[in-house]
């Protein structure tokens, strides 16, 4: 029953609080939900500038430095609040401030779909692979600066080459169990209530798994996908529920793009509900059309 749905938003912020209010007013007129978010502590002062509403919650406690593990913990916050709040939610969505929702229907398709775990997990980690290197390294934070063209970047991929060979400049000298195979995927997902309350039960029983993380690069991308995949809700996952464009070109191809209208018509033949990364200094006109197409009162799809 959609009636039955209730969704906790987790949301990571670090700018933009007008189009943040877009989002938060498409997630508020789409059906039963509250809006936990974290602002980076760096900008803590754009709160004042975010929409007041009794299912909204705002927190700035850690300062979210690209790559840092600041990105878990405060990820981590967030769940614990939800939990914390002893609402019985069914679902909750991990995502930033720069997401929209880009299609009617989700709370309908989440009660058709109850068990299912939308996260994209890319493979398996080889210890021996560059990306191996980013949790068998003790990252120092100086090198924690996002900019595609940068010394930094040129410093980090030369250490990720040594660690495919076998040297490992700063090893961490942290370790998982025996048996805990690590992946990775995209950072953003949406998963049951259930899952939720198995991670945290999860991080307080084993404490090493955090120190294991605390000092590698990038561990959004495989934290959360390597708890998921050790576990039984591993044949629950179905796949990513939002839309991303990746860049072609070796300044952006490790992160998306920003979506304008060019990318409309390949998002509609998607079947993906939430879409990233929207950027209203770049193409207004684009979250406009999805604020409009999309903020209808929930009663709509009822009827």
């Amino acid at each position: 029953m959609i009636n039955q749905i209730k969704v906790a938003y987790l949301l990571l912020v670090h700018n933009n609080p007008k189009q943040l209010n877009i989002f938060i007013n498409q997630l508020l007129n789409n059906g039963d939900c509250d809006i936990y978010i974290h602002i980076d502590r760096k900008n803590r002062e754009i709160e004042k500038e975010i929409v007041q509403n009794s299912h909204i919650h705002i927190y700035s406690i850690y300062e979210v430095k690209w790559g840092s593990f600041e990105i878990i913990k405060a990820s981590i916050y967030l769940m614990r609040k939800a939990i914390k709040s002893n609402i019985q939610y069914t679902h909750f969505y991990f995502g930033s401030g720069q997401d929209l929702l880009v299609k009617k229907g989700l709370y309908k398709y989440l009660s058709d779909h109850p068990k299912d775990i939308f996260i994209n997990v890319y493979n398996e980690v080889n210890d021996m692979s560059r990306i191996g290197a980013r949790y068998r390294v003790c990252w120092p934070k100086i090198l924690m600066k996002r900019n595609d063209v940068h010394i930094y970047r040129l410093i980090r991929f030369i250490i990720q080459i040594l660690c495919s060979i076998g040297i490992v400049m700063f090893p961490n000298r942290h370790k998982l169990r025996k048996g805990i195979r690590i992946y990775t995927g995209s950072t953003w997902f949406l998963g049951t209530y259930d899952l939720l309350c198995y991670i945290i039960q999860y991080l307080d029983n084993n404490c090493y798994y955090m120190d294991f993380w605390k000092n590698s690069l990038a561990s959004d991308l495989m934290f959360f996908h390597t708890i998921i995949m050790n576990s039984e809700y591993s044949t629950n996952i179905v796949g990513d529920i939002v839309y991303k464009k990746w860049g072609a070109t070796l300044k952006s191809r490790n992160h998306p793009v920003i979506i304008e209208m060019k990318n409309i018509k390949e998002i509609e033949e998607s079947d993906f509900y939430f879409a990233r990364k929207f950027d209203m200094s770049v193409d207004y006109n684009v979250i406009s059309y999805y604020y409009k197409s999309i903020s209808y009162n929930v009663h709509e799809e009822k009827s």
